[in-house]
């Protein structure tokens, strides 16, 4: 476990820009905090304050000591995180020399298929002067499908310097899957997970562990009929899916969509005499029409 950071606040603005690289991304995390002398699980944030779950709620609280703890598992959802911009900023005196105000801004958009809750930003920072530091960020609410400006500015209270800076996102307290993490490092993540669950398991057919259904074709959207499609696909020893195609559908736009979503998902593997194996496999993807459209004018 990390040791305990404290967080120092400070007031904003400033400008002038630096160099920062982003840290590994490979482990993942749950974020606790010193909650009167013992260590918590922080559920949630309200601003940048830590809120942990007491008598069966979800409460603030005002633990200042932050530690990332290492664990097994990363939520099984996945996040999109585009448009990043990271930079650092600072006002310099010309009467008393040297900086203050010292800013680490951090800029980017959410994007997920997943209803997500008590979502929140942990960034630790690494600066040449100050040490390590964890910032907590309140998110909210992630909305499937729609996109998700968050600007974070972090107060530090010296100099920046030359910095390194990892971006963890959590959910309820447990942090996703998410697009800054490297495909290696979540195809690393998503096999240990898998495994996980298929272990003492003798015998079983392949069952889907994570992914989202297919979106509604666009084209058929004024019919608004009922469809299905059936995708063949070769299902690794791993829960990987290879090779996927469209067996049949009852309108070629239904194929299309369904296959786009497969090519996506994660299964867990067919299970034989106590060892994954690799299984062939016709996954049916039914289509529920998302209600009759209305013209705008």
């Amino acid at each position: 476990m990390t040791r305990p950071t404290s967080l120092r606040r400070l007031p904003s603005p400033g400008l002038l820009l630096a160099l920062i690289l982003p840290s590994s991304l490979a482990a993942q995390h749950v974020l606790l905090v010193d909650d009167g002398g013992k260590f918590a699980l922080v559920r949630a944030a309200t601003g940048t304050s830590p809120c942990v779950e007491k008598e069966g709620k979800v409460v603030p609280t005002n633990g200042y000591k932050f530690a990332l703890k290492e664990v097994p598992e990363f939520l099984p959802v996945f996040v999109t995180v585009r448009n990043v911009n990271v930079r650092t900023t600072y006002l310099t005196s010309t009467h008393q020399g040297g900086q203050f105000n010292n800013d680490f801004h951090f800029d980017a958009e959410f994007e997920t298929g997943y209803h997500l809750k008590d979502v929140f930003v942990v960034l630790a920072l690494d600066t040449e002067q100050g040490g390590r530091a964890l910032f907590l960020w309140e998110v909210g609410e992630l909305v499937p499908k729609k996109g998700r400006n968050v600007h974070i500015i972090v107060p530090m209270d010296s100099a920046i310097g030359s910095s390194r800076y990892t971006f963890h996102l959590f959910s309820g307290g447990a942090e996703v899957l998410q697009s800054l993490v490297s495909f290696g490092d979540r195809e690393v993540a998503l096999n240990r997970m898998v495994a996980a669950r298929i272990k003492d398991v003798q015998e079983a057919g392949p069952k889907l562990f994570m992914g989202l259904g297919p979106e509604y074709p666009p084209a058929l959207r004024k019919q608004n009929t009922k469809g299905q499609a059936m995708i063949t696909v070769r299902i690794g020893a791993n829960g990987a899916v290879f090779d996927p195609v469209v067996k049949s559908a009852t309108d070629p736009a239904f194929g299309e969509a369904a296959l786009a979503a497969v090519k996506l998902w994660r299964f867990l593997p067919m299970v034989k005499n106590g060892y994954p194996v690799e299984a062939k496999a016709d996954v049916p993807v039914v289509f529920t029409p998302p209600g009759p459209q209305t013209d705008k004018t």
